[in-house]
């Protein structure tokens, strides 16, 4: 079920436990050959397709494309707002949906530049609102959620898992949009630091901060040129298989009252 094509009165009587997704993208660099809009397209056809799945089960909202993604602003593009300020639109969302009366909210994200400020605004909202801590907000990329689906061995994938306008982004594109992709443009980034610590492709056991200018030139990592239509279809198939089951749980979890201070 679409919120945008509900009125207010519909909005007003629906089930207050249906979880309402809310997908968040970003417009920024992928590297010579996938467009800017890719985290976008991804996580609202992801979205879009959990909807056709799950029907009256879920309440979707448009996708909120402007995300944050000033680590790529050296790269022409790229539109982005500050993390405290996109902290402040997570919260806002969630506050206008809590104040229509529902108590399950899912923010679907699609970017990984969005996971610290989103994380920052519901945890700073729970700890003010005391209608946000009575009610269930969850916040996850879609390729976090789905990690058991999105298993390597799974898809015949090279990679060990995603990181920026690689194998995996690039094969969903492949499949989605593949009018968009210039696979003839690939330039493949050379690793800027591998250490045991911390792989500036994929990251590490612990994070290092650096804007993306300074890790690859070309704008992507890992390995597009491995990329297939054929991994991309297979890998949406088990990241909505997995999304809907863990929605339709989420949509049954029990109340949590208070347990304490005893």
């Amino acid at each position: 079920m679409l919120w945008h094509e509900q009125n207010w009165p519909t909005i007003q009587s629906l089930n207050k436990d249906i979880p309402v997704v809310v997908p968040l993208g970003s417009c920024e660099q992928h590297g010579h050959h996938l467009p800017v809009f890719v985290d976008t397209i991804q996580v609202t056809e992801v979205a879009n397709r959990l909807e056709e799945k799950l029907g009256d089960a879920m309440l979707l909202t448009p996708c909120l494309w402007l995300g944050c993604s000033h680590h790529h602003k050296d790269f022409p593009g790229t539109i982005s707002v500050v993390p405290s300020l996109f902290s402040e639109m997570v919260s806002s969302v969630a506050q206008s949906i809590l104040r229509a009366g529902f108590r399950r909210i899912f923010f679907l994200n699609g970017h990984g530049g969005n996971e610290t400020p989103g994380t920052q605004a519901l945890t700073e909202l729970i700890a003010k609102d005391d209608a946000a801590d009575d009610a269930y907000l969850a916040l996850a990329s879609w390729w976090k959620a789905a990690v058991d689906g999105l298993a390597p061995e799974r898809h015949g994938l090279e990679t060990p898992r995603i990181t920026h306008a690689c194998e995996i982004e690039t094969s969903m594109m492949l499949f989605l949009r593949p009018d968009l992709v210039r696979t003839d443009r690939i330039v493949e980034n050379k690793l800027a630091l591998g250490s045991e610590w911390f792989d500036s492709d994929y990251g590490g056991k612990v994070s290092v901060f650096r804007r993306f200018h300074r890790l690859t030139g070309p704008g992507c990592m890992g390995k597009p040129s491995a990329a297939t239509a054929e991994k991309g279809a297979s890998m949406m198939d088990a990241v909505i298989s997995d999304l809907a089951d863990f929605l339709k749980k989420f949509g049954s979890w029990p109340e949590l009252p208070p347990k304490g201070p005893k």
